[in-house]
């Protein structure tokens, strides 16, 4: 569920950016516990996954998945620790020059791969995020200072101006302006 709320604000924020809802959608996929979400599974999918059940051949493993597929970025919202293997992280990195490896579950202890795992395994590579705090990795003569993808930065202040307009709907545009006003916070020297 976390993962299709992740989902379904991407598919509104393309949208702003002039995709259609179905190319949108199209970007999306999802690996569960059955492995690749598609519509040969249909109808014994939860409610909140049909919209992003695509007509593809199922895989069963995540690693076939990331063959078939060659996704940029994985965010994991499964509290399965460590299902971001170093076979993964390294597949992740023969596609993509930065591969994006979100790692986002709580507690730390259940995040699919610890920074270290997703810097080490990519050469130094990867955009990492995490949803729990990391401490910073030494790899090969650099420091690198995992970030946080956690909605604990966007919840509170969504939750506070609701509050205080008296807001009795919360949109996902309103999602939408709190994401882009956080990422515009972020400096060149955070990236760096």
């Amino acid at each position: 569920e976390a993962g299709t709320g992740i989902a379904d604000l991407f598919v509104a924020a393309a949208r702003a950016e002039g995709l259609s809802e179905k190319e949108a959608r199209e970007r999306c996929w999802f690996v569960d516990s059955q492995g690749l979400v598609v519509q040969s599974r249909l109808p014994k999918l939860a409610e909140h996954k049909i919209a992003y059940a695509h007509a593809h051949a199922p895989h069963a493993q995540l690693a076939d998945a990331i063959d078939a597929l060659r996704p940029t970025a994985l965010i994991g919202v499964s509290g399965q620790r460590g299902a971001f293997t170093p076979e993964i992280i390294q597949a992740m990195s023969r596609l993509n020059a930065r591969p994006v490896i979100f790692a986002l579950s709580n507690p730390t202890a259940m995040a699919e791969c610890t920074a270290e795992d997703a810097y080490r395994h990519s050469g130094g590579r990867a955009i990492f995020a995490s949803g729990s705090p990391f401490p910073p990795v030494n790899f090969e003569g650099k420091t690198f200072v995992p970030g946080q993808g956690n909605n604990v930065y966007i919840f509170p202040g969504v939750g506070f101006g609701a509050l205080v307009s008296q807001s009795r709907l919360v949109s996902d545009g309103m999602f939408l302006t709190a994401a882009r006003t956080l990422a515009a916070l972020v400096t060149d020297e955070d990236l760096a």
